[in-house]
């Protein structure tokens, strides 16, 4: 969305009614600007998911936009079978694409068109990917997440959250995130900060000309590591941090062969 890394809404966790798309305009743009902030975010992810094991269930990947993160997590853990949620229109087409050009994780991967409510979990879930997402909820949303994690996560198996959008820093002042030549144009990406979010605008230039823009307006709560570990905490989940805006909260109890079996 990246950009937060995944682009995820308002109403994901909670009421379906209350899902818009606000990630739909920038559906177009996501990918090609993506580098920078997975050139950061992948290596977590792939440490996040270290020793994951697929028999354990499904991965769950919340707010999977046009699936960078979808993709990541089914090449760090072999194998695993995804359960994607995406609400936006515009990016299950990117998430689409994506799949119809690599049959091998098109096999793994299942997406649900909604929110949380519109899918049917397993009893157990091997992990779960929530990039993008936190800063979206409320604190019940939070909450209903964080006792769903605690609920359905295999004990000791990872959930993956981060707290602030890399590509985003909340500056007062616009802020050029990324920017990349397509043919003859200029894409680019810039940020710029509120008290209750940010604005992400996406411009495509032809020299100083701008020919197309794009503003999508994001609220974000600003939450931190501290405030979601306490709140992990309360549904018996342990935070612990790999980065200031990034952390694995798991299950207090690890998992076991017999458990499964």
């Amino acid at each position: 969305m990246a950009e937060p890394a995944t682009m995820s809404r308002p109403g994901l966790v909670g009421d379906p009614a209350t899902a818009g798309d606000l990630y739909g305009a920038a559906a177009e743009f996501y990918d090609l600007l993506a580098a920078p902030a997975w050139a950061r975010l992948g290596p977590l992810l792939r440490r996040a998911l270290e020793g994951v094991d697929p028999a354990h269930g499904p991965l769950l990947d919340v707010g999977a936009g046009t699936g960078l993160a979808t993709e990541a997590a089914a090449e760090a853990v072999p194998g695993v079978r995804v359960l994607a949620v995406e609400p936006s229109a515009g990016m299950r087409i990117a998430l689409a694409t994506r799949l119809a050009g690599r049959p091998a994780l098109a096999d793994r991967v299942t997406v649900t068109a909604g929110t949380l409510h519109d899918v049917h979990l397993p009893r157990r879930l091997c992990a779960a990917v929530v990039l993008g997402v936190v800063g979206h909820l409320d604190p019940a949303e939070r909450a209903a997440l964080w006792r769903l994690l605690s609920e359905r996560l295999a004990p000791g198996a990872p959930a993956v959250v981060d707290v602030l959008d890399r590509t985003a820093p909340p500056t007062g002042a616009p802020l050029r995130l990324a920017t990349r030549r397509v043919g003859d144009l200029d894409y680019e990406s810039w940020s710029e900060g509120a008290d209750d979010g940010w604005t992400l605008t996406y411009r495509v230039r032809d020299g100083e000309r701008v020919v197309r823009e794009h503003a999508v307006p994001l609220p974000w709560s600003g939450v931190g590591i501290a405030t979601v570990a306490e709140e992990a905490a309360a549904a018996g989940l342990v935070c612990t941090p790999l980065a200031p805006d990034f952390a694995v909260l798991r299950t207090t109890t690890p998992v076991t062969r017999e458990e499964t079996s």
